[in-house]
């Protein structure tokens, strides 16, 4: 229990100075919800990539140190979602400063496809700012701001025993510092968004905790 506060508590000062990192850096979040105007965008993206493959987007492959999935975004319409994944190196530290990297996982028409997402569709699911923000013997600290999600997402990856690794995301949910899970969002049609739910978890009990951002 004592481990698990401490991490919990490294995580919430890796989002605080992964905030200040991304700030020196220039990026600002939006605050309060998400834009509307982009919203609409990423849902005629999502309905228009659920139809087939996007010849334009890349084949997605992983490394033996990868974590295919740190987190991802779902939507009411299909089961198709946008995965987040992390590119590590033998220690579990970050390759380079764009180490997480997002993609779609279709699993709406078995058997599951992934591939990159194209250029249109990295304004509603891309990334705008990521980077180091500490590193240990045993992995680091790292830090993302999406484009169009109001908050730091600080990810603590760490290097296991069996020599796996690990990455735990942890943001601002219902007020508190919470493992993020994933982003739903709920569709009322194809050029309209009712709502975001953000999907977190208690760092001590696994409790959820839920963030409803209304449009």
């Amino acid at each position: 229990m004592e481990g698990v506060t401490e991490t919990a508590a490294t995580s919430a000062r890796s989002i605080d100075e992964g905030g200040s990192r991304c700030s020196r850096a220039g990026a600002r979040a939006r605050r309060g919800k998400l834009s509307s105007r982009t919203l609409a965008l990423a849902v005629a993206l999502a309905f228009s990539s659920a139809n087939g493959p996007t010849a334009s987007a890349d084949e997605v492959r992983f490394g033996p140190h990868d974590v295919p999935t740190i987190f991802f975004i779902s939507k009411s319409d299909d089961k198709n979602r946008v995965d987040y994944g992390i590119r590590l190196d033998a220690d579990c530290a970050p390759v380079g400063n764009d180490a997480v990297f997002p993609y779609w996982r279709e699993l709406e028409n078995p058997p599951v496809r992934i591939h990159g997402i194209n250029f249109l569709e990295r304004i509603p699911y891309g990334i705008s700012d990521q980077g180091l923000v500490r590193r240990f013997a045993t992995g680091a600290e790292y830090s993302i701001r999406l484009r169009q999600l109001d908050r730091v997402v600080g990810v603590s990856l760490r290097k296991q025993t069996d020599g796996t690794c690990t990455a735990t995301p942890r943001a601002r949910v219902g007020g508190v510092t919470a493992i993020l899970v994933s982003v739903f969002v709920k569709l009322t049609g194809p050029m309209s968004v009712a709502y975001i739910d953000i999907h977190g978890k208690d760092f001590n009990s696994g409790a959820p905790i839920d963030e409803r951002v209304k449009r």
